[in-house]
This record gives C-alpha cells, sequence and structure tokens, in this order.
C-alpha cells in the first residue's frame, strides 16, 4: 500500500511539473526542488520494490501454494504415522515369530525409512544368525555406514568383503566397496567398481542417481572430463578417451606399461610438492602394482604424515602384515595398532592383530582380551570367529 501511495503521489509530482513548465509558472528554485522530492520519491519506491518484491501478487497463486505446502506436510505426517503403525505392528510380529525372515527383513526396513538405524541394525544382526547371507551382511554393512555418518569403518568393512567373497556381484557390497575405495583415496579402484556397478544395474533403481553422482565425483578427482563421463553414462559404449582408458579399461599389464611411463614424473613433482596427499596416495598405488613394495610403503607413510586418518593407518597396517606371510611385529605395526584402537575400539583388524601379538609371546591372557572382544563383534558362525574360539580353548 505504501509503494502505490509513493508511486501515485511520483506520477502526480512529474504531471505538476510538466504542466508548469509548459506554461512557465515555476522560478529555478522550486523547480530544483520539485525534481529532487520527485526523485527521491521515486528512489525510496524503488528502493521498497528492491526489498519487499512486486507489491502486484497474484494472491490467488499465493494461497494456491501455500495449500500446496499444507497439503505436502499433511501427506508427509500421514504416510510417517503410517509407517510408525506399520513399524509397531511388525515389531510385534518379529516377537511372536523371531525367526521369520520376511517379518525381520520387512522390519528392518521400515526402521530404516523412519531413521531408527540402532534398531536397523539390532534387527539385522538377528537376521544374520538366522541366515548369514551376501545380501544380509551387504544391508548390515550398510546401515552400520549409515550410523556412521558415511564413514566404511572396520566393521562395515568386514562385512563388505565377507558379503563378496560370497556373491562377487551383490550390488550393495560393491557399492559400499566403491565408496571405502574412494575413502582411502583410491578413486581409481572405487571409479572401476562403480562403472562396473553402473552397467548391471536397472535404470529405475531407486540409488542409481547416487552412484552416477559417486562416479562424476570420481572421474573429477581423476581428472576426467565430464564430456567422456556423459558419454560413458548415458550411451553405455567404449570410452575412446585414452586417460578414461587407462583407469577403466586397461588390463593389469597395460597399466603397469602406463604407470612406469608416468610414476617417475609424478615421484618427481611430489618432491617438490609434498603436502599433496592425493598424489602420494596415487603414487603409493602405482608403486603396488608395479610391486615396488618399498617405495609403496614411503609413499602411504608420507601420505600418512599429511593426513593421519585411520583409513590410511589401517592400510599401512595391512601392507606390514599380510595374510599370507607370518607376521612380522615391528615398533611400527605395534605403534600403528595401538593408534587404530585409540580412535577406533572395535576395529576388526587392529583386535586381531593386538591379540595375534599377545598369543605368540605367550601372554594368553592379554590375547584372551582382544580376541574375545573380536569374537563378540564377529558373527558367531564366521571362519575368524570360529578360528580364534579354537586357539583359545587350547
Amino acid at each position: 500500500m505504501i509503494f502505490i501511495t509513493i508511486l501515485i503521489l511520483s506520477f502526480l509530482s512529474i504531471l505538476f511539473i510538466c504542466k508548469n513548465i509548459i506554461s512557465k509558472n515555476l522560478n529555478n528554485k522550486k523547480y530544483t526542488i520539485l525534481i529532487c522530492s520527485v526523485l527521491f520519491l521515486f528512489s525510496f519506491s524503488s528502493l521498497i520494490y528492491y526489498q519487499i518484491g512486486s507489491p502486484f501478487l497474484n494472491m490467488k497463486e499465493l494461497y494456491s501454494l501455500r495449500n500446496k505446502i499444507l497439503e505436502a506436510k499433511v501427506e508427509q505426517n500421514k504416510n510417517l504415522a503410517n509407517d510408525l503403525k506399520k513399524f509397531d505392528e511388525l515389531n510385534l510380529a518379529s516377537q511372536n515369530d523371531p525367526q521369520n525372515i520376511n517379518i525381520l527383513l520387512n522390519l528392518a526396513a521400515i526402521a530404516s525409512k523412519i531413521n531408527k538405524v540402532d534398531f536397523e541394525i539390532a534387527t539385522l544382526q538377528k537376521l544374520q544368525l538366522i541366515e548369514n547371507s551376501p545380501k544380509i551382511k551387504s544391508l548390515l554393512a550398510q546401515a552400520i555406514v549409515k550410523k556412521a555418518n558415511g564413514q566404511v569403518t572396520s566393521r562395515a568393512q568386514k562385512l563388505i568383503d565377507d558379503a563378496l567373497a560370497d556373491n562377487p556381484s551383490e550390488p550393495g557390497a560393491n557399492f559400499l566397496n566403491g565408496l571405502a575405495q574412494s575413502q582411502i583415496g583410491n578413486d581409481e579402484a572405487a571409479l572401476k567398481i562403480w562403472m562396473q556397478l553402473y552397467n548391471n544395474t536397472s535404470i529405475d533403481n531407486a540409488w542409481k542417481n547416487d552412484l552416477e553422482t559417486n562416479i562424476r565425483i570420481a572421474a573429477k578427482k581423476l581428472g576426467i572430463s565430464q564430456r567422456v563421463i556423459d558419454k560413458k553414462l548415458i550411451n553405455n559404449v567404449k570410452i575412446t578417451d585414452p586417460i578414461a582408458n587407462d583407469i577403466l579399461n586397461l588390463s593389469e599389464k597395460e597399466q603397469n606399461i602406463r604407470i612406469n611411463q608416468m610414476v617417475e614424473q609424478l615421484a618427481n613433482r611430489l618432491t617438490k610438492d609434498k603436502k599433496d596427499l592425493d598424489g602420494w596416495i596415487k603414487l603409493f598405488q602405482s608403486y603396488k602394482v608395479l610391486k615396488n613394495n618399498y617405495k609403496a610403503l614411503e609413499a602411504l607413510r608420507t601420505a600418512i604424515e599429511i593426513s593421519p586418518t585411520i583409513f590410511l593407518k589401517q592400510t599401512l597396517l595391512k601392507e606390514l602384515l599380510p595374510p599370507n606371510k607370518k607376521p612380522n611385529f615391528t615398533s611400527e605395526t605395534v605403534n600403528l595398532i595401538d593408534q587404530i584402537l585409540l580412535e577406533d575400539q572395535n576395529n576388526v583388524d587392529a583386535l586381531f592383530f593386538k591379540g595375534l601379538k599377545a598369543f605368540n609371546e605367550g601372554d594368553k591372557k592379554i590375547a584372551t582380551i582382544y580376541w574375545k572382544k573380536l569374537i563378540s563383534i564377529l558373527p558367531s558362525n564366521s571362519q575368524m570367529s570360529i578360528e580364534l574360539s579354537k586357539k583359545l580353548e587350547k
């Protein structure tokens, strides 16, 4: 209303000025004052317009929009009420029939939907005792990652590895496996995993958009152009871009040739830019492919100096204590184990090696403490749990 009043006054003032200029009834001083007044009114009205927007709102459209928002909120509350009711029904049904796999699956799904993550995890753990399938392991890993705000924890990684060992094509486990690789800086491996999964995922799958987003992020980190990725995602044809082919389609032999050509240049650049975390991780991966273990470990240690995350420390621990060799517990590995347990008290690898070191040294009391804690975390019928129980019984 204020805007309209000022606008009318400005318009009438302009008409008045024009009329008097024509009739020459205004002296210079009055003319100047009037002009300034009109300009002020016009500027003031423009400022109001800028701050509050157009005063000529379509009230019918505004009310319609408000009603749509209210309807959406009502529908959302209605759906939540239905979901909570369904949750209570399924929870009661699971108590009456605790071995029913379908009831437990539906209960875990509805718990996830209403964001009861702890309940979802507990339900999936019950399911795992009944049917320890790759799908159940994958669902449990997804719930654990969700609880950890998207971080692939050691517990989730163990479930992912077990699920993929039983079924290498399990979609959820593959998605998380790619995420885990990305989180330790191995974007090349993440991109390969996600691209293969993308090609095997139906277009109407609920999480295909998330998968595509992750692919684009990984490609960007690796310097692959969006045009190349667009072509791969939309047309699903072989990429002809040489950089993308290096990442996505090369065999191990071809990768070795390519890396041999690039690794020296990368190493030389990093001596001048020692804070490039991504560069050091890529150098570690390159040396791994070239089977230059010493240089690979040095590159990984440098990456940890830059960013001492639990994921990088765990990667180094696995490199220093590979499963196919007799473990050599040095001061470095002992320190790594202690650091990891300080950050993650339930870390599967650190608990195992902490117990193994004590067991090898004849300190069964300490070994029992760490291995019993590990057994309580692992599924009761897992191979590791069974083997550790046997060792403790001796």
